[in-house]
């Protein structure tokens, strides 16, 4: 069994639902879809560290195969912005 993939998931059950060269923005969808419960695993993301043509070797942003529709809803979704980040204070 693959560190991080959901337990008693055989890797056969599992569906892509984002491909990422930038190791953040995997790290930051597979954050979104954990926060919402869902389990998921990102195929790939050592191999980044290794050698760092990640155009060869895309990062894999997996969950169940029952997870996927809901997933690829949450993807699409535009996270909000953070009011730090446009120097704007946040509503109390």
């Amino acid at each position: 069994m693959s560190a991080g993939r959901p337990p008693g998931v055989d890797p056969d059950d599992l569906v892509t639902v984002g491909r990422y060269l930038d190791p953040v923005a995997a790290q930051f969808d597979r954050s979104r879809l954990e926060a919402d419960g869902l389990a998921c695993h990102l195929q790939g993301e050592g191999i980044v560290s290794l050698l760092p043509t990640g155009t060869l070797f895309p990062i894999l942003l997996q969950v169940r195969a029952d997870d996927a529709a809901r997933a690829a809803e949450i993807l699409a979704e535009v996270p909000a912005a953070d009011p730090a980040d446009a120097g704007e204070e946040p509503e109390p």
